[in-house]
């Protein structure tokens, strides 16, 4: 028998870094963690910081073995 917890919610962040230079993505990553909306510009490497907060919602369920997956049922942004 299965177990399953639902309405399980995570604040979480993305960050993108973009060169305007040569239009490339440099780096991007989701963090935990409540954030702000900001944006910041390095005018020496001309790199773009966007950081945008959002929430994810989830369902975990735990199976016979003990094995676990997590499915996301939602994304939302505050």
């Amino acid at each position: 028998m299965s177990c399953i917890i639902t309405g399980l919610t995570q604040p979480l962040c993305l960050t993108l870094i973009y060169n305007i230079s040569n239009g490339k993505l440099v780096f991007s990553s989701v963090e935990y963690g409540s954030r702000s909306l900001s944006t910041e510009f390095d005018y020496d490497s001309k790199n773009l910081v966007i950081r945008v907060p959002f929430t994810g919602e989830g369902t975990l369920v735990f199976n016979n073995n003990f094995e676990a997956s997590c499915v996301t049922t939602n994304i939302t942004q505050p």
